[in-house]
């Protein structure tokens, strides 16, 4: 069974599976490298597709790096004063 957490206390860390970081990952790579595949067909070029992949690793990375770090609690507390 699944353990409830009591009304007033939220865990607000980032909760993820780590194949949405793999997926993230993938996709990029071939999200970015298709496309560049497709720019290689059609301007003659050889070397797009692996500067696609590799900008879709990046992008994959960041992805993963923005939706599953840990907030920094002074920045949080600050905003909570401002409100």
């Amino acid at each position: 069974m699944a353990q409830e957490i009591p009304p007033g206390e939220h865990d607000h860390g980032p909760r993820g599976d780590p194949w949405n970081a793999f997926g993230y990952l993938v996709s990029g790579v071939l999200l970015y490298g298709l496309a560049g595949w497709l720019l290689d067909r059609w301007l003659g070029t050889t070397f797009l597709v692996a500067i696609g992949i590799l900008s879709g690793a990046a992008l994959g990375t960041y992805q993963t790096w923005a939706r599953f770090r840990i907030p920094d609690s002074s920045a949080t507390t600050a905003q909570k004063k401002q409100q």
